[in-house]
């Protein structure tokens, strides 16, 4: 984890649907947390084509499909996997402790607005 973020805990595995996500308000970041075939991934929740919420697509795998066009990403490196998405998402660190789930957020999206 570098100085830049800060280790958050976000919620337990258990409020996670299996194989699908879950969208989360994290000072100003949209976060959405994935469990897919028993793995956890993290990214922003937004896709970069149109601002839609992943969380409402289709996850396959180590790929979540935008609901509004179609546009896939990697849930691994968040890169945009097909059109009409050209920009990747954000991911981010996940560490599981116990039932918790911690997601390393940029301290810039931690930042109270106006300090």
């Amino acid at each position: 984890m570098s100085q830049d973020t800060q280790l958050v805990k976000i919620c337990s595995v258990s409020d996670l649907p299996r194989n699908g996500g879950k969208g989360f308000q994290v000072g100003s970041l949209e976060l959405a947390i994935f469990q897919s075939d028993g793995k956890l991934y993290a990214t922003s929740d937004l896709c970069s084509h149109e601002d839609e919420y992943l969380t409402d697509g289709w996850l396959e795998g180590n790929c979540i499909e935008c609901p509004r066009h179609g546009a896939r990403f990697s849930l691994d490196t968040g890169e945009a996997l097909s059109l009409p998405a050209t920009e990747p998402i954000q991911v981010f660190a996940v560490e599981k402790k116990d039932d918790d789930i911690y997601v390393a957020i940029p301290v810039k999206y931690l930042q109270a607005e106006g300090a």
